[in-house]
């Protein structure tokens, strides 16, 4: 037999060869490997970093909105938003079947809408509690909370207002990404929204961010909290009672402002109809002209500057002016004045007096005056939107007849939040305050600008408690028992966008006033747009202007100034048994308050320790009941007028739980 081919010298050489080869291929592989395990390769260390790491941003936590008081007007809630990657989810049609029918369409739809290029979209943000039971009844998400691949829950935050519609369109609202849209949240976003950051995590087999970095330098910062100078009480009242008014007169929209009249913070602001979603806060973006409110602070100036004194006599012109060609007359034609005290032109309300007084102020001192009162400027509050409204630029163009119409507020342009800081002017004894809505900081120092002397503040005052009080003022359905009210009713024409003409048909009512004498000076403007039917402010706003100052008075306990006529007790008209139809039971509740001076000077001594019976002879029902009020008795009351007889009489030891009967004048 012959030598087999592979035992040949040549063929053992080169098996040798190949056999040094693959060996040499082994080493090189032993080694490559070695290095790559033990050692370190840059390039394969980025690909594997790339597969299990990723960046993700860390939204911080959204700032609080809360009123003055620390009451939350805008928190934030933590909620479950669906997210997922479309490249992994096309690569599974059970996954795909499974999506569309948790949301409610076809496979085929939702696979158009799907970009195969994207490792990332949102399904649905702030899923619900019944939305979320819903997706866990489809089977897609389990009851141990995993998904299938390429879909998962996304925790994140939501803006929630716990007051619900309170301060609305004064707070605003934000997108799904908690970014201001209106009102406070945009204006103080950048504060609120605080400093998002990009951190390192590490994704899960399905690709889901699982762990955080710790390692991972963080920068993320929560947002401030911002505290408003509203008081959410007050302001929930406020708000009831203008949507009372509104239904009632059939306005088409009305607003309310309460401010502190010593450092401007807004205490209330409201504006209905309100609804979250409302762009714009109407005391700053919208003007008006004011009509019959702007003759105070046209007398004020005018006082100020030494053209008049409150006390001076102008001519009426028995109710009518021309100037121009054009009449000037009253508001009703059964007004005829002659000469009238400037305190009387502001009582009754005269057009023609309050002309003249803008004439014999002159242009230039007018249109001064006013300016230096905050007409016709931004107030500085602040928030994005707030207009200057018009005045007048140079005296020198102005004539007669627009000189004179300016006196009782027309051809001008104000919005509300200027009137009513040029009315706290009055209030505070003659400085303009920069309005704000944030609360004032401890020590904060405040900028007051003198812009009427101390006597001025004090004659301007004077008159407008005329208003109120005054025989024939035209403000009296403002009036709150206990409280000397100062303000003006106005009830002004609006210009017709057809016609361009003021409209005959269209008003605005609006009362600006506050309590004199109080230790804490507030000033409220009370406006409706259009009321329907009697359309008088002394009909409209002036009753609103009483409601919001009751609810004023009672949130931050004013103390009365006046006598009170108006008993503080609960009062139930329910007829007693066998009493006549015209009898009221009142039952007079536990209190700690104590006995007006006026009480026991008519009722003499109360003693507590050993009660008598003491006499209310001659006194109003409301005074005997402030006077008996410390024993709790209840009181039953017949006819009217003052106290002619009472049972038991006086110096009757007094038994818990008595009865007493009052009867009065027919």
């Amino acid at each position: 037999m012959g030598t087999a081919f592979y035992q040949t010298p040549s063929m053992r050489m080169r098996l040798s060869l190949v056999i040094s080869v693959f060996g040499l291929i082994s080493v090189g592989m032993l080694v490559r490997s070695t290095w790559l395990q033990i050692i370190h390769d840059p390039k394969l260390s980025t690909l594997a970093r790339r597969q299990f790491e990723s960046k993700i941003l860390m939204k911080p936590r959204r700032g609080l909105i809360m009123d003055r008081t620390g009451e939350p007007l805008a928190i934030n809630l933590e909620t479950s938003s669906l997210a997922g990657s479309p490249q992994k989810i096309l690569k599974s049609q059970s996954t795909l079947h499974l999506l569309a029918h948790a949301m409610g369409t076809s496979p085929q739809a939702l696979k158009k809408r799907l970009d195969s290029k994207k490792a990332f979209t949102w399904f649905e943000r702030h899923i619900s509690d019944d939305r979320m039971e819903h997706l866990r009844k489809t089977g897609l998400v389990h009851p141990n909370g995993d998904m299938p691949e390429g879909l998962w829950i996304v925790k994140e935050m939501k803006r929630v207002y716990p007051h619900g519609e309170v301060a609305s369109s004064l707070i605003g609202s934000v997108n799904v990404d908690t970014e201001g849209l209106e009102g406070i949240e945009l204006w103080k976003n950048s504060m609120l929204r605080g400093k998002s950051a990009s951190v390192d995590a590490f994704k899960d087999a399905l690709g889901r961010p699982t762990l955080i970095d710790s390692n991972s330098q963080t920068k993320m910062q929560d947002g401030e909290s911002v505290s408003l100078s509203i008081d959410s009480s007050l302001q929930y009242s406020v708000e009831e009672a203008l949507n009372e008014s509104i239904e009632h007169t059939q306005s088409d929209s009305g607003m309310v402002i309460v401010m502190d009249s010593n450092n401007g913070e807004i205490l209330a602001l409201a504006q209905a109809p309100s609804r979250r979603g409302v762009k714009k806060v109407t005391a700053i973006t919208d003007g008006y002209e004011p009509g019959s409110t702007m003759k105070p602070l046209m007398l004020a100036s005018a006082i100020n500057k030494g053209v008049v004194k409150v006390n001076d006599q102008m001519f009426g012109h028995y109710g009518k002016l021309v100037i121009q060609k054009r009449t000037i007359s009253e508001a009703e034609a059964h007004e005829k004045f002659g000469m009238i005290t400037m305190k009387k032109m502001i009582e009754v309300s005269s057009n023609v007096v309050a002309a003249e007084l803008a004439l014999k102020m002159g242009a230039e001192r007018t249109i001064a005056s006013m300016k230096e009162l905050g007409l016709g400027a931004r107030t500085g509050i602040g928030m994005p939107g707030e207009i200057a409204g018009w005045m007048p630029a140079q005296a020198k163009n102005i004539k007669p007849l627009t000189l004179a119409t300016m006196g009782f507020g027309q051809s001008v342009m104000v919005t509300p939040m200027q009137m009513i800081r040029a009315y706290a002017a009055i209030s505070n004894g003659g400085y303009l305050v920069e309005p704000t809505l944030l609360k004032r900081k401890d020590k904060e120092i405040i900028k007051r600008i003198p812009v009427l002397k101390a006597g001025a503040a004090k004659d301007a005052t004077e008159a407008l408690v005329g208003v109120t009080e005054g025989e024939k003022g035209t403000g009296h359905k403002a009036r709150v028992e206990g409280y000397l009210i100062a303000g003006k009713t106005g009830t002004a024409q609006t210009v017709d966008p057809k016609t361009r003409k003021y409209s005959t048909s269209r008003h605005i009512a609006s009362f600006i006033g506050f309590p004199v004498g109080v230790k804490q000076p507030i000033t409220i403007l009370t406006l409706l747009d259009h009321p329907r039917g009697v359309y008088y402010a002394g009909e409209t706003a002036a009753p609103l202007y009483s409601k919001v100052l009751k609810q004023v008075v009672s949130r931050f306990s004013i103390p009365t100034t006046e006598k009170i006529h108006i008993p503080l007790v609960e009062t139930t008209p329910t007829p007693a048994h066998n009493s006549p139809v015209d009898a009221q039971v009142i039952k007079v509740a536990q209190s700690s308050a104590e006995i007006t001076e006026q009480s026991i000077e008519s009722t003499k001594e109360v003693n507590l320790d050993h009660p008598i019976m003491p006499s209310v002879l001659g006194l109003t029902p409301q005074e005997a009941i402030r006077a008996l009020k410390p024993f709790m008795p209840q009181v039953q009351i017949h006819g009217f007028g003052l106290i002619r007889h009472q049972t038991p009489e006086s110096g009757v030891v007094i038994s818990p739980r008595l009865n007493v009967t009052l009867f009065l004048e027919e």
